[in-house]
């Protein structure tokens, strides 16, 4: 099969069109812009151009010279971005954010940036988290998975094509319209269900990536009349510009809406084969188009990370057209001088297949000065983490307890340090025992001693039932502690609350499932720390009574306040707590909704525990030295912690009568 190996400046036009587009729709939209879906259309048709002539001329694709090429244009570039943005977010960014970034971080070193905010980015608790420095880099890390993926494909062309005597072409062809279609359906599907997995998913693009590879097999037989050609390119570009101005995009990517520019960008390839006079590619084409995109992908990873660390220095998130072209050209610099003075020269030493170790080290000592960093800043996190892991309980840091002792912290820093604060939740998050937004499979997870126990207690409700697991796994060694909690979704039994369908689904099979382990006590919120619920929801009531019908006792907590604020965020900004406080009689009623009750059920023991987290008046954020919430409305780990002694006095009173 005949590959057309030839340089097409107007692709280079193209990337920085896409480029400068995403770094637009950022900067002053916060919108989806279709210029990374442009970016894959084009890796699909330029490395399989790269693939398939390997082939054509050597009779077979080493990998590792694939693998290797592929590195010395990538890596220069994106670790010396890395690196400033590592070090520049110890010195800008909130303490805060510093966990999430280091985690990220380390994504984008090895290509899974995409996975780690697709977990990030469907998990409740981080629906509004700010968006890292270093998130754009998802794109890359699913080119790099591409990259892999499309050497396989080819290589499973090959085989097929030696080992049953196919023609290659046809093989390789029916591989590739398999791919598209399913990972189009898939697209389509998890876009409707789930968006924001679906948006950072590599399964659902490798049909945008199909689309460039496929076009490259048949763009050579395509002949269009020069006015088809002329009118089809400019209407690519102008489809382009216009995505995400005509579209909603930020509900509905990839899924159907992926299409314009996927096809945008095909229409340009295509007219570009179709050169014309007053053609598209003669604009694309152009010296300043193609200086443009040489440095294209620099401009990519540098405006973001500026951008992050604008609305930090300049508290804010609207940019004006002067800063925001400011952003623009200092990207477009620092992509310059990366070009020049790293990744050139790197590539010159490296040469075309010299691949050897000692040519790669100048590759080897960026990535080792990175990892090192990171290492270090990890590695401080954790010391400190564990040094106040030490402190908990003690009478400077006595949490919950406080109410019960004479307490004066006298200026000692309160804990868990607002640094590691974000990251302080219980074990299902880590685990993956605490079910996500669209799942509906009930996963029962064991805690605490699993052999040899005299009592199971069982957690169940969303995630404000999920943040009383850790004083739950420290009630001592005679437990078994069953978490069965899924975020987003209450223990209660009723449609008509609005609740989701996967929510619904969920608790109709919970209690029957819950039920086969023969729990001795069920944890549970007992209501709704709202003003606007002012009674017990009847879906709670319930589910209270399928339980009572199998005999298991609940103690039902009171819900915990609702902040107005992100108590982390808010601490961060400034030296007096109080300022972060909410005013007790704007989240709690006067006489809970579950005194309300004239028959409560007769299986429930309810507990209220809002004295040990508000005084008369207010709620603080801090309580014991201790800092009681990690966003809005959920308890840091380490502070429910404290909690241990005085929910296993309420426990044992319901098991020991």
């Amino acid at each position: 099969m005949e590959i057309k190996r030839k340089f097409r400046p107007e692709i280079e036009g193209l990337r920085a069109v896409a480029a400068l587009l995403v770094a637009a729709y950022h900067i002053w939209m916060m919108r989806v812009s279709g210029g990374v879906d442009v970016f894959f259309v084009v890796s699909g048709f330029l490395i399989t151009t790269s693939l398939l002539s390997r082939y054509a001329r050597d009779g077979y694709i080493n990998f590792f010279y694939f693998i290797y090429g592929l590195l010395k244009r990538l890596l220069p570039n994106a670790l010396l971005v890395l690196t400033v943005v590592l070090i520049a977010s110890y010195f800008i960014m909130p303490e805060y954010r510093h966990a999430g970034i280091i985690k990220e971080i380390f994504a984008s070193i090895f290509y899974f940036e995409n996975w780690q905010l697709a977990i990030s980015g469907t998990d409740y608790l981080n629906q509004g988290s700010e968006k890292s420095p270093v998130q754009h880099f998802w794109a890359m890390s699913i080119q790099g998975q591409f990259y892999v993926i499309w050497f396989l494909i080819v290589s499973l062309a090959i085989i097929i094509h030696k080992k049953f005597k196919v023609d290659f072409k046809k093989s390789f062809v029916g591989i590739l319209l398999t791919l598209i279609i399913l990972s189009f359906i898939y697209s389509v599907y998890l876009t409707a269900v789930n968006q924001p997995l679906a948006y950072f998913d590599t399964r659902t693009r490798v049909w945008e990536f199909g689309i460039g590879g496929l076009l490259l097999i048949i763009i050579y037989k395509i002949k269009l009349p020069e006015f088809i050609s002329t009118v089809m390119g400019w209407s690519g570009l102008l489809i382009l510009l216009g995505t995400g101005l005509m579209l909603d995009v930020e509900k509905s990517f990839p899924g159907y809406t992926a299409l314009l520019p996927v096809i945008a960008a095909v229409f340009i390839l295509v007219a570009g084969e179709n050169s014309s006079k007053l053609g598209v590619e003669k604009f694309l084409g152009s010296k300043l188009m193609v200086w443009l995109g040489g440095l294209s992908y620099g401009l990519y990873l540098w405006h973001w990370p500026i951008l992050s660390f604008y609305y930090v220095i300049f508290d804010t998130t609207d940019v004006s057209i002067l800063h925001g072209m400011l952003i623009i050209l200092i990207s477009l610099i620092l992509s310059y001088l990366g070009n020049k003075l790293l990744e050139t020269p790197i590539n010159k030493l490296i040469g075309k297949n010299n691949f050897t170790f000692r040519k790669f080290i100048p590759i080897a000592i960026q990535l080792g000065v990175v990892l090192t960093l990171l290492g270090a800043w990890y590695g401080a996190g954790e010391l400190q983490s564990s040094n106040q892991e030490k402190l908990l309980g003690n009478s400077d840091y006595p949490g919950a307890l406080s109410k019960d002792i004479s307490f004066s912290p006298e200026g000692s820093k309160p804990i868990p340090s607002l640094e590691t604060a974000k990251e302080d939740s219980p074990s299902p998050y880590a685990d993956g025992c605490q079910l996500s937004p669209g799942e509906s499979e009930v996963k029962v997870c064991e805690y605490g001693n699993t052999d040899d126990y005299e009592h199971t207690v069982a957690l169940v409700g969303g995630s404000k039932s999920t943040h009383w697991l850790p004083s739950l796994q420290n009630l001592g060694d005679n437990y078994r502690i069953l978490n069965v909690t899924k975020s987003g979704c209450r223990f209660s039994l009723d449609n008509s609350e609005g609740i989701a369908d996967d929510c619904y689904e969920w608790n109709t099979k919970v209690v029957d499932e819950l039920a086969e382990y023969e729990p001795n006590l069920v944890i549970t919120l007992a209501d709704i720390a709202d003003r606007e619920y002012e009674e017990v929801p009847k879906g709670f009531l319930k589910q209270f009574e399928s339980l009572n019908d199998y005999n298991i006792p609940i103690l039902a907590i009171s819900d915990t306040p609702y902040f107005e604020k992100d108590v982390v965020e808010c601490l961060s900004r400034t030296n007096e707590p109080s300022e972060c406080s909410i005013e007790k009689s704007k989240t709690l009623s006067p006489i809970s909704a579950w005194e309300k009750l004239s028959n409560p059920p007769e299986n429930v023991t309810y507990v209220d525990y809002t004295d040990y987290l508000c005084d008369r008046a207010t709620c603080p954020p801090i309580v014991g030295n201790v800092l009681a919430y990690r966003d809005k409305n959920h308890m840091t780990e380490t502070f429910n912690k404290t909690f241990a002694p005085i929910i296993r006095k309420d426990i044992e009173k319901i098991l020991l009568r």
